[in-house]
């Protein structure tokens, strides 16, 4: 049987952002460094929290089909890279960059829903979901809102699925 372009696809990419988040996840952690201020440092760890949570809820549907990715630790050290080249050092500046360039995050997981078999829908929409909250974290951030860390304590509380 030979496979599909579009199933090719959703694979390449089901890997690719698995493995992202899994960067991300360290990129966050690496941030812990740079932003000393306790709450900044706190608000860090709680994205890093939501990157693995992600990354989990996508990791059956790696082995599922039949894709291998490489080893945390690999991925961890790509994501430590990504915190030295990005230079980040102000916070608002970081915070906004995220309020932006995040929502083609969103665009790109809410495709891989639309390619994908029906039984991988409700871990995608976890994916999904994590970057919603992120960015509404963002603009919550940005507004000075006092608990802007709410959606992410939300996404990563046991009954949010």
């Amino acid at each position: 049987m030979k496979k599909s372009p579009r199933n090719k696809i959703y694979k390449t990419s089901l890997l690719q952002y698995f493995e992202e988040e899994i960067m991300g996840e360290a990129y966050f952690y690496g941030l812990t460094t740079t932003f000393d201020e306790p709450r900044q440092r706190e608000k860090l760890i709680l994205l890093a929290k939501v990157e693995r949570r992600a990354a989990e809820a996508v990791r059956p549907l790696l082995e599922k089909h039949g894709l291998e990715p490489r080893p945390d630790a690999d991925l961890g050290y790509s994501g430590q890279g990504w915190t030295e080249a990005s230079g980040q050092s102000d916070w608002r500046a970081f915070i906004t960059d995220m309020s932006v360039r995040y929502v083609g995050y969103v665009d790109d997981f809410e495709k891989l829903e639309q390619m994908a078999p029906s039984g991988d829908s409700p871990a995608l929409k976890i994916l999904t979901a994590h970057e919603v909250a992120a960015i509404e974290f963002a603009n919550l951030e940005l507004a000075g809102d006092r608990d802007s860390a709410a959606p992410l304590r939300r996404y990563l509380a046991p009954d949010s699925e």
